[in-house]
């Protein structure tokens, strides 16, 4: 497990209260723990890391997504002590990135309700979705994204291509967009929510 700690780049960590969420750096490891440094995390965030409390570990390494959940064993100001566990899962970078919406919404703020006739996936980088109007290209939109969970994430989306089809038996345009102005704590939303479907998903083949 140490070996698979220090392969890991862009540490995310999330406390019970997800919006202390952040990052971290990695420091050192060995075979009972990790020492890391938080950044990015406010004071009153940290009141949220208390010693005993678990929390969840996302990183990325070569083959792709690792996560674990893991208890703080210390922490000293933004330096916090971590217990190595080795019960981790690995998800592939072409197996997570893209994942449904599933009993989610996905609202234009500017446009009526029943724009958005189908959500065709979503990723940490931005959403595929039909519409029953043309957008255009390359302008920002004010979007609302509600997970499963409900979790509500508000930014811009900027459409990047854009094709005419049908549905029901309508025209519609189906479209392409990546996520501008979102904050670090909801792509690393979007990024647990992808983990935790793809994880449903292949629990679901397994059984």
């Amino acid at each position: 497990m140490k070996e698979l700690i220090n392969s890991i780049k862009d540490f995310k960590i999330i406390p019970n209260n997800f919006k202390s969420s952040g990052v971290f750096n990695l420091i050192s490891s060995n075979e009972d723990s990790i020492e890391a440094e938080l950044v990015l995390i406010d004071d009153n965030e940290l009141n949220d890391y208390i010693p005993g409390t678990n929390v969840e570990i996302f990183g990325v390494n070569e083959v792709g997504l690792v996560y674990f959940e893991t208890k703080i064993i210390d922490r000293i100001d933004k330096k916090i002590t971590l217990k190595l566990t080795d019960d981790f899962s690995i998800i592939q970078r072409r197996e997570y990135s893209r994942v449904g919406l599933n009993q989610g919404s996905f609202i234009f703020k500017d446009r009526p309700q029943d724009f958005v006739l189908k959500t065709e996936d979503i990723s940490a980088g931005g959403i595929k979705f039909i519409a029953k109007e043309n957008l255009e290209l390359d302008k920002n939109y004010d979007i609302e994204i509600t997970l499963s969970n409900n979790m509500k994430i508000n930014c811009t989306l900027q459409p990047i291509r854009i094709q005419e089809t049908e549905y029901n038996d309508k025209k519609a345009f189906i479209m392409s967009g990546k996520f501008t102005n979102l904050d670090n704590v909801d792509r690393i939303v979007l990024v647990q929510y992808a983990f935790k479907i793809k994880m449903e998903e292949q629990n679901k083949e397994n059984e």
